[in-house]
């Protein structure tokens, strides 16, 4: 494990994981090569394969996902309006994951759902960053929703890509992408709301994984501008990553620093109460203060989970490699609480 600067597979000649961490993402992401996956009688459902995104504006946050889960397909979408306090949803499943289409790369290729005729999510990697388009008949009430984004992506701007070590011979491949400029729109009925450089930033998060069949994780992510004009973004998570080099890091006017472990502390049953993040290193103590809390629930037998997906602003400090602490002040941003057995 450590830190990458070439080119490598995921998966070497032999089967063996690669493990360790870059920082733009130049992993192969050649999953199902590993041995591990090959032993598994049921790998095809073990294999956990999804791609999400989000854009913030003061006014606005809105996300969308297309996530493969070997027996099933998930397509979501979501918006809150922040100025009115509304939270707008929809997600649709589709069996096998019929007429899911993914990227072998987070930076090339397609990845595009279709379900119906008309519903259509896609993330495409274009010369200048990740193009989406989100097509959704009635996603409020009789109103469509219709998106049209474009997630800026240079090449100078450093991400995290990280391979890590789960138990039993599992593993996690990540690409977390912060301070994404945006631009384009997002429309429902008549009601749009604009993206521009200015103000509006992203993240994606593109996954991989050959999962246990439970999984819990604890995430905290945005991106701002400070007042002192620097565009940082942060991805920290705790209870998935954990046992190798971690997904935990701060990006500073596109310059990455790799942190270490964070804690989470909260009250579970009072989710909405404020939050507070911390790393082992001292380089991050953050509190966050939830605004929304877009809930999902499975009870399906075998398949189950308890996911809450908070939207909210981020305060507090973060020190990137060789600075002062940096203040952060009201970024909008989303923080997990995620359980699932799948």
């Amino acid at each position: 494990m450590g830190e990458h600067i070439k080119p490598l597979s995921m998966i070497n000649g032999n089967g063996l994981i690669n493990f360790g961490w870059a920082r733009q993402p130049l992993f192969d992401v050649n999953m199902a090569a590993a041995a591990s996956v090959h032993r598994h009688i049921f790998s095809t459902w073990r294999l956990k394969r999804w791609e999400y995104f989000y854009v913030a504006t003061p006014t606005v946050f809105f996300a969308a996902q297309i996530a493969h889960l070997g027996y099933l397909a998930n397509l979501t979408a979501y918006l809150y309006d922040i100025e009115r306090n509304v939270l707008l949803e929809r997600t649709s499943n589709i069996p096998f994951g019929t007429d899911v289409v993914l990227a072998n790369h987070p930076r090339q290729g397609t990845t595009s759902a279709r379900a119906g005729t008309s519903k259509y999510l896609q993330f495409e990697m274009t010369p200048e960053g990740k193009h989406v388009t989100v097509d959704w008949p009635r996603f409020n009430g009789q109103q469509d929703l219709h998106a049209d984004l474009l997630l800026g992506w240079p090449k100078e701007l450093e991400s995290l890509s990280v391979v890590d070590p789960l138990r039993n011979g599992r593993f996690a491949y990540t690409t977390k992408v912060t301070c994404m400029p945006a631009t384009g729109a997002i429309r429902i009925g008549q009601e749009r709301w604009e993206c521009n450089r200015s103000e509006a930033l992203g993240e994606l998060d593109w996954s991989r994984g050959f999962l246990e069949s439970v999984t819990v994780w604890k995430w905290a992510t945005a991106s701002g501008r400070t007042r002192q004009g620097q565009t940082v973004g942060f991805n920290l998570c705790s209870g998935f990553h954990d046992g190798g080099d971690n997904e935990n890091a701060v990006v500073v006017d596109g310059h990455l620093t790799k942190l270490g472990l964070v804690s989470f502390t909260y009250d579970q049953a009072h989710i909405m109460q404020p939050w507070h993040v911390n790393s082992s290193d001292g380089r991050v103590d953050l509190s966050f203060i939830p605004m929304v809390d877009r809930q999902s629930y499975t009870d399906a037998g075998p398949l189950q989970s308890h996911i809450h997906q908070l939207v909210g602003r981020y305060s507090g400090t973060v020190t990137s490699e060789g600075s002062d602490p940096i203040a952060i002040t009201d970024f909008v941003g989303a923080a997990e609480d995620h359980y699932a057995r799948w």
